[in-house]
């Protein structure tokens, strides 16, 4: 008979180990921004259970302590993807002279981030997960409230709410409360936009879409926009650059 004689205390030791090790002090932006990091660097595809703790130096199983599954990660992980959107909204803020300008400003800095990050503004928007977007919005711009500072109220409610037809639906109200369209027809507006959008997303998540074709294909959705919004407007003033 073979015996095996560890020393006093090292089962304990050993444990302390592994709980150290699985109870590592992380939280689910620890994982978040790991994730974000991997996905940036090397694609969705580099994403695993394993990859994850490997990073984290933590147990495989630690991770269920704060994401129900893996899709769970990747859907906030992917909300970073949102970053450069906040940064082209934020600059172009400054130059809209009308509530016109906003409304289609606000579809051409979102169309511009998405047509480049189909796979990210798909999962977040219009993918399984994004039922709990309603919760997962608020809570992950509490943990990265520096992506909300400097925009005015209105814009981060829009930003803060959840749904893609409300989101959009958000801005169809300012053009509303300035007396531009009418209620009824913001409704119209509002459902024919997001549909719209959500064709020439597929289409791209489809076929694909080469960088430099990315402007000629936000100016082109834009314009269509415009047409659906002065059709339905009771007054249409827009000044920006995309005709």
């Amino acid at each position: 008979m073979i015996r095996y004689y560890c020393k006093k205390g090292s089962d304990l030791s050993m444990k302390n180990n592994v709980d150290k090790n699985y109870f590592k002090d992380l939280n689910r932006k620890d994982y978040i921004e790991k994730a974000y990091e991997i996905i940036t660097n090397e694609g969705t595809k580099a994403i695993s259970i394993r990859r994850i703790a490997k990073e984290m130096g933590c147990s495989s199983t630690c991770l269920y302590r704060y994401f129900k599954n893996l899709d769970e990660l990747l859907f906030y992980a992917h909300m970073g993807f949102l970053n450069c959107y906040l940064e082209d909204l934020e600059n172009a803020e400054k130059t809209w002279k009308t509530v016109w300008d906003q409304h289609l400003g606000v579809w051409e800095c979102y169309t511009r981030a998405a047509f480049r990050y189909p796979e990210a503004f798909d999962m977040i928007f219009l993918h399984e997960n994004s039922k709990n977007l309603d919760t997962a919005v608020v809570e992950y711009y509490n943990m990265f409230p520096e992506n909300l500072s400097g925009f005015k109220e209105h814009l981060k409610k829009m930003l803060e709410t959840p749904g893609f037809y409300d989101r959009d639906f958000e801005m169809c109200m300012q053009c509303v409360d300035a007396g531009q369209i009418s209620l009824e027809n913001a409704k119209k507006m509002n459902h024919m936009e997001c549909t719209l959008y959500m064709g020439y997303l597929k289409d791209i998540l489809s076929n694909g879409i080469k960088e430099e074709d990315i402007e000629d294909r936000v100016r082109c959705f834009v314009r269509e926009v415009k047409d659906i919004a002065n059709f339905y407007a009771d007054k249409f003033e827009y000044t920006g650059a995309i005709i």
